[in-house]
């Protein structure tokens, strides 16, 4: 198997980080990998922010905690949305943009696996979307530079594996070949 294909097979969620930072060089290099994603028309128009101001990570933290308590959602005591990562990334699209969850979805496969190949573990986190519109969240968004017209795709949340989490089995079912 070549080497892309067994970083797309090791990737996998993770949930434990060290809080060390990660290396300049790897960051800047996950970041590119990001920006090298398709996307419609070549337009490129949505965006990355790497997020490594744990006060703002934590703000935003407390501020999903608030809205999903709000909404009847109990968070536990421990609840961090991004398990702690040392970075946050936040994927971004202009609203007006009908493809912008396409190509920030493709950002963000090229940020997993780009990190994945540097032993760098990432998650998935979607609490952003879901409660960016509720105008707490919104002004922590805007206080770190992201649009007011921009709408969350996704992050990543990225940073030195502190537990590793078994990789789980993929369903081969789910592959159908027509002829």
């Amino acid at each position: 198997m070549n080497e892309t294909l067994q970083t797309i097979a090791q990737r996998k969620s993770c949930r434990s980080y060290r809080s060390e930072m990660i290396k300049d060089e790897e960051l800047q290099a996950i970041l590119k990998a990001g920006i090298q994603a398709p996307s419609a028309m070549n337009r490129q128009l949505c965006e990355i922010y790497a997020i490594t101001n744990p006060s703002y990570i934590d703000e935003l933290t407390e501020a999903i905690k608030k809205v999903s308590e709000e909404r009847g959602e109990k968070k536990p005591d421990t609840y961090h949305f991004s398990y702690h990562a040392p970075i946050l990334l936040i994927v971004s699209g202009p609203e007006y943009d009908s493809r912008r969850v396409e190509d920030g979805s493709c950002m963000l496969e090229n940020i997993f696996l780009a990190a994945t190949s540097l032993n760098i573990g990432s998650c998935w986190i979607n609490q952003l979307r879901d409660t960016q519109d509720v105008d707490e969240v919104r002004n922590i968004l805007n206080k770190m530079g992201i649009p007011h017209n921009h709408q969350v795709v996704g992050c990543a949340s990225i940073g030195y594996v502190n537990q590793e989490t078994p990789t789980k089995d993929k369903n081969e079912n789910r592959i159908h070949i027509v002829k």
